[in-house]
């Protein structure tokens, strides 16, 4: 996907995506600020030139989807209930049209996090949280702007939004979309139920294993993404420990963003090592005082998540063989 010199490029344009965020927070004299924007950057995840012409219709529609999709978690949010039931709209949504147009890449990973973490801000007023949605598209804006300096530099992809498809007659997709859908719902109902702090990290656990083709796989990423949380967790909880610097903290979390950058384009599964430490940063910088709780509530719920999602890979691939043998 990357040469090592690209990838360098990449890495740099990446951090640089965490850095601005932090530095306008720090402008500002606004934690909400530095942090939403920094999670609406990790949609620069999205580049992916392995796409060839399709890499920047990609990005055009993770952006559509992120500007309509955040501005509807604010609102459902008010209602708890419809929310829940919003995401699962949304995973259904966002699986299906990553799959009829052949995108490879996270799909809607990103997408779904940031979606969740705002419609589970039921709490907040609807002011704040519009502010919110305002700070994240900053971060979305920020993350666009290095991709298209990026792929005007390096590799050129055409800017064509009209090859996205909206729509295909693929019942093997639509399958694998309920699947995905449902599981992702479940996830998120689960998370809520439980009152587990940061509910939502559920969702992101499950996601990750859901968009394994096979059980083989799921099993491997539920492995791989419960010791990159131990060790997320572990380095995180240090960081608690130890680090009560504004400064020192950002520092890290750019370095942490290279890192998932870096990393990423050969494998997003090591690149998952560097998630769990730079969320948790992140939330350092909000809530100094609940870093205990966060990393238990995430321990629990990547447990709880990558469970379920291996669940619903394994209903999903016995639906698969009960409709075409063939296909497994």
């Amino acid at each position: 996907m990357f040469n090592c010199s690209r990838r360098s490029v990449h890495t740099f344009l990446g951090m640089l995506s965490m850095a601005i965020p932090l530095i306008l927070g720090q402008l500002f004299h606004n934690n909400w600020l530095s942090v939403m924007a920094c999670f609406g950057a990790l949609l620069l995840m999205n580049y992916v030139p392995a796409n060839q012409e399709k890499t920047i219709d990609q990005i055009i529609l993770i952006d559509l989807l992120a500007l309509t999709s955040f501005l509807i978690s604010i609102i459902l949010a008010a209602i708890p209930w419809v929310g829940l039931v919003w995401i699962g709209v949304l995973a259904f949504t966002v699986q299906y049209l990553m799959a009829i147009n052949h995108y490879v890449g996270p799909g809607g990973f990103f997408l779904l996090m940031i979606n969740g973490m705002l419609t589970s801000l039921s709490a907040l007023p609807f002011k704040q949280r519009f502010m919110l949605v305002v700070f994240a598209l900053i971060g979305t804006l920020i993350s666009a702007l290095l991709i298209l300096f990026e792929n005007h530099r390096y590799e050129k992809y055409p800017i064509n939004p009209t090859n996205i498809r909206w729509f295909a007659h693929n019942r093997q997709v639509t399958i694998k979309a309920l699947n995905y859908a449902s599981f992702a719902f479940i996830a998120y109902y689960c998370g809520y139920n439980l009152h587990l702090p940061n509910y939502y990290w559920v969702l992101v656990a499950a996601i990750t294993v859901l968009q394994s083709e096979n059980v083989a796989t799921a099993k491997q990423r539920q492995q791989h993404y419960v010791l990159a949380a131990i060790i997320g967790c572990t380095a995180s909880l240090a960081i608690y420990l130890t680090i009560d610097s504004v400064l020192i903290l950002s520092v890290l979390a750019v370095i942490l963003m290279g890192l998932i950058c870096f990393t990423m384009p050969k494998s997003y599964l090591l690149g998952n090592f560097f998630t769990t430490p730079i969320a948790l940063i992140l939330f350092k910088l909000l809530k100094p005082e609940s870093g205990l709780v966060l990393i238990r509530s995430r321990i629990l719920s990547i447990l709880l998540g990558t469970l379920i999602g291996v669940i619903g890979i394994m209903l999903y691939e016995y639906q698969t063989k009960q409709i075409d043998p063939e296909s497994i």
